[in-house]
């Protein structure tokens, strides 16, 4: 195993025995070349299975200097100008919106001022904070941003929780329209990263029209089983009291006699 450790999110992951840019680089004592590799194994590359060469190229298996050869299209990494694209490989949705963004436009903002380079983080909404986004401007947008992401998050997770608690209705139509829902919502973080206000908020709105669908049918499958459940009280509290009745007029009729 390597011996490395890894943080929360690359416990998710088990890196491959033999890696040549892990095993070589862990181990170096200047610390410009080994801590990547302390970074990226709590990143959520490392969770998902994208080791160095998913970035760098090279040869992982080759424990030789060839590895990091021209002929392995060994990269050693972009210029600040090129993050975008280069990070657009995989996330080319992603990508394309920032690049509709102010901070795109203005020439010295990239992906990695939010997400970081070897440490990249899953997209949350603690990376919008005033240290971070007061930098440059002030923190009321981003954090009107962050307001319109919490409230859609906080109520579809409500949803979630409450389509787990209903039982003994068919919910797998619901958990579907949970699914779309979801997917949607993750549609508004892709425009997040436009910065356009205006687009968010509309695509919010799209979101918010098809929670209240959902919500609507969750209330009624709720409404359902209560009424159930008041039902099953009353049959339980009139068979208790005809067993009463008939104990005590058996007992009355023994008494008589």
């Amino acid at each position: 195993m390597l011996g490395f450790t890894p943080g929360t999110a690359g416990a998710a992951f088990e890196p491959p025995l033999e890696n040549s840019c892990i095993n070589c680089h862990q181990d170096l004592a200047v610390e410009r070349l080994s801590r990547p590799v302390t970074l990226w194994a709590s990143s959520v590359h490392a969770e998902v299975g994208n080791t160095c060469d998913g970035c760098h190229g090279g040869d992982p298996k080759d424990p030789t200097e060839k590895s990091m050869s021209d002929g392995n299209q060994f990269y050693l990494g972009p210029k600040e100008e090129e993050v975008t694209g280069f990070c657009g490989k995989c996330h080319q949705e992603l990508s394309e919106y920032f690049q509709q963004s102010a901070h795109w436009a203005t020439g010295t903002q990239n992906c990695i001022q939010c997400h970081g380079t070897h440490t990249v983080q899953r997209i949350s909404l603690e990376i919008i904070d005033p240290e971070k986004c007061g930098t440059c401007h002030g923190y009321e947008s981003a954090d009107k941003l962050k307001g319109v992401l919490s409230g859609l998050h906080d109520r579809f997770g409500a949803s979630r929780e409450k389509i787990k608690l209903i039982k003994g209705l068919p919910t797998q139509p619901l958990e579907s329209e949970l699914d779309k829902v979801w997917k949607q919502l993750r549609q508004v973080r892709m425009v997040s990263h436009t910065f356009d206000m205006t687009r968010i908020e509309k695509k919010a709105e799209e979101v918010k029209a098809l929670m209240v669908t959902m919500e609507t049918e969750i209330a009624r499958l709720e409404r359902i089983e209560q009424e159930r459940k008041l039902l099953g009280w009353g049959l339980i509290l009139l068979f208790t009291a005809l067993a009463m009745a008939t104990y005590l007029y058996n007992r009355t009729e023994k008494i008589i006699e």
